[in-house]
């Protein structure tokens, strides 16, 4: 038959392939339901014939719900054919307001305690005030007696002079002297020492010289005294010889003096026995 007068279909190209989509889904479930194909393969090659369809009319890429096309091509109302093609965004809604704040979680628990710091410096404090002064303290021992030394001198003539010295020791020593005048010029001291003679008392500390004068005799007389820790007087004595200005001590022993001092005496003292 000759395109001319081939009968014009009544329907427009939307109608003829929703038909056209309606007869394949029939034969589709007609397939199925003897068992020809599996539903895999009607379902694969339904999804075949839609996409030929859709290229052939106009190539929308906007896809359009079978289902309902069918129902369309069924007769259905056209308002149940909705356009899934998507038109642009709308603009963002406002911010919502902000919601009421949560209730407090629950305590942690407490953290390490830290390492221990670095000392600080040493601070210097004011100075403080001056204390009152203390109670005097009582009197101290009595300190060990110190070392005895004493001098003592006499003359009687221009010819000659004499003295006693006692040096510091243990003993103290005790010497008599006696030195020359005659001359132009004093001349030397010569000791005598009496500190070997008998009886002499170890705890001398103290010394005296006395002389008498005879009166034109070649000889004098010579008295040493020495004074203990004790509170004792001891003497002994020499001669003097005028002569040459010399001693003559002959090793005579010391004596005690009689009467001794005493505490209180007036013109008396302690009797030695």
């Amino acid at each position: 038959m000759s395109p001319e007068y081939r009968t014009r279909s009544l329907l427009g190209p939307l109608a003829r392939d929703r038909f056209k989509k309606a007869g394949m889904v029939a034969s589709l479930a007609l397939v199925v339901a003897t068992g020809v194909v599996s539903p895999s393969v009607a379902a694969a090659q339904g999804v075949t014939g839609h996409a030929t369809a859709t290229n052939r009319y106009g190539g929308d890429e906007c896809k359009h719900d079978s289902k309902k096309h069918m129902s369309m091509a069924f007769g259905a109302p056209h308002g149940g054919d909705k356009d899934k093609c998507k038109g642009a965004t709308g603009a963002t809604g406002p911010k919502g307001a902000t919601g009421a704040t949560g209730a407090t979680g629950p305590k942690g628990n407490t953290g390490a305690t830290g390492a221990t710091g670095a000392t600080g410096a040493t601070g210097t404090g004011a100075t403080g005030a001056t204390g009152g002064t203390g109670a005097t303290g009582g009197t101290g021992a009595t300190g060990a007696t110190g070392p005895c030394a004493d001098i003592d001198a006499s003359q009687d003539s221009n010819n000659f002079e004499v003295r006693s010295v006692l040096t510091p020791g243990t003993p103290a020593r005790t010497y008599a002297g006696i030195r020359d005048l005659t001359g132009a010029t004093p001349g030397p001291f010569l000791w005598t020492d009496l500190t070997s003679h008998p009886d002499y008392p170890q705890n001398a500390c103290g010394v005296s010289v006395a002389q008498h004068s005879l009166g034109g005799q070649a000889e004098g007389d010579l008295r040493v005294d020495v004074v203990t820790t004790a509170g004792t007087v001891w003497e002994t004595n020499c001669q003097i010889v005028t002569s040459n200005r010399t001693l003559n001590c002959d090793n005579n022993a010391w004596v005690l003096v009689n009467r001794q001092p005493a505490a209180g005496a007036v013109n008396g003292g302690t009797i030695v026995p």
